[in-house]
């Protein structure tokens, strides 16, 4: 019990403060991306150590934000449903910390040997989950309410054209998203986000963005769009909606909105470097691995933990949220350099590119493990792991070749001269 107690308060205070000084990285990358300031006033003077006018970098930004969103009026509109007005934000920040609970953090640390405690401590709050993927797709669902019901709620056009935006952009793209998953998952057997990553990690593994190129491709762009994040943020739209599915909303409510939509980014990362990079593995650096079935039988497991060390350990942590630090970068950089998508360019790529590039990786990666059943069953020869990533290769660049030619205007962004309205030529 206290064990757990004490990851969930590691989880949910890291998870707060990262969200506070993302916004704030963010704010930098967007003011280095477009050569400008970004905010470096904001914070604990120096000038009492002989350092007049150091501010810390603006490190007091995050801080500042949170006291301006706490003393801001709590102030809800009349003309709302006020019950589910209020019952909206909490649903869609529950659910986006909820679903930290099967993310692993790292590895897992040796016994620390305090007050009889001799067992490996596994840096996740909820260890031994083997459908964790499937808890992650569940409550990410369930947070797909909380921006509707938000948009309605509001009984305002505004609000409700972001909430009917949100809903069909987040169902076109969660098929996708499943499909660039299923084929990490056939190649990892398992569900158990740990398990995938030891998969990576084990001699005859790499990392699954190097054998499932084309998968990887689906499921990153999947993500930009079930996170909202341009040139995907439809639902918000600042130009067309003012603010989307929260433009009535102000004070805490509306700074429970945007601490989950940063929460939703956080946790693609981790998805992606979890899935597609190789999570805390590094070659040569990370350690050994547990072997096949230890996620499953807990001794195998124990057995196989003593030959990691704190060092080790800890190493693992960093390399794991430095990759993911470097994936949220990413994420930040495509932000402040895309133009936003059109709704019918955001749709038509969901189910004329990304929806059959998903189908195409599955159905290959299915006959590549097929094959590999039959001719290296324990998943053991690099060879053939080169073999079959060379083929995967060839499908993802064949497949992209194709839909080229088959839909070269889907993410066409030039004046569509071709509409007529009233007889009349327009330039939309």
């Amino acid at each position: 019990m206290l064990e757990a107690i004490i990851k969930i308060a590691v989880m949910i205070g890291g998870l707060m403060t990262a969200a506070a000084y993302f916004v704030l990285l963010e704010r930098r990358m967007a003011a280095w991306t477009q050569d400008r300031i970004g905010p470096n006033r904001v914070g604990v003077p120096l000038s009492l150590f002989g350092f007049k006018d150091l501010f810390l970098f603006g490190l007091g930004q995050p801080a500042a934000d949170g006291v301006k969103f706490i003393l801001k009026q709590e102030y809800t509109p009349s003309h709302v449903d006020k019950r589910l007005f209020v019952i909206a934000p909490v649903v869609i920040l529950a659910a986006a910390l909820a679903v930290f609970a099967v993310v692993p953090f790292g590895s897992f640390i040796p016994a620390p040997n305090i007050g009889g405690f001799d067992k490996p401590i596994d840096l996740v709050v909820a260890p031994g989950i083997d459908v964790g993927l499937i808890y992650i797709f569940a409550l990410s669902s369930i947070a797909v309410y909380g921006v509707i019901v938000g948009g309605w709620a509001s009984n305002s056009k505004y609000s409700f054209l972001g909430g009917l935006r949100s809903s069909a952009q987040l169902i076109a793209y969660e098929l996708p998203l499943g499909l660039g998953l299923l084929g990490v998952v056939l190649a990892a057997g398992s569900l158990n986000l740990d398990e995938i990553i030891n998969a990576q990690a084990r001699p005859g593994g790499i990392w699954f963005a190097l054998a499932q190129p084309l998968g990887f491709i689906v499921f990153l762009v999947a993500a930009f769009a079930e996170a909202a994040r341009l040139p995907f943020d439809l639902p918000e739209a600042e130009q067309e909606l003012v603010g989307g599915y929260h433009t009535e909303y102000s004070a805490l409510k509306l700074l429970l909105f945007l601490v989950a939509e940063f929460l939703h980014m956080i946790l693609a990362s981790f998805l992606i470097v979890m899935l597609f990079l190789g999570g805390w593995h590094l070659p040569f650096v990370t350690g050994p691995v547990p072997p096949p079935g230890a996620m499953v039988d807990p001794s195998i497991a124990a057995e196989s933990s003593v030959a990691i060390g704190w060092g080790t350990a800890i190493l693992r942590i960093i390399v794991l949220h430095t990759k993911i630090v470097l994936v949220i970068l990413f994420f930040m950089l495509v932000r402040w350099s895309w133009p936003r998508f059109r709704f019918d360019q955001l749709m038509a790529l969901a189910w004329k590119v990304m929806l059959p590039l998903g189908m195409v990786n599955f159905t290959a990666i299915a006959i590549f493990e097929e094959l590999r059943a039959h001719y290296d069953p324990l998943h053991g020869s690099l060879t053939w792991t080169l073999i079959l990533a060379a083929a995967a290769w060839g499908v993802c660049l064949g497949a992209w070749a194709v839909v080229s030619v088959a839909s070269p205007l889907v993410t066409d962004n030039r004046r569509r001269l071709d509409l007529t309205v009233a007889g009349i030529d327009s330039q939309i």
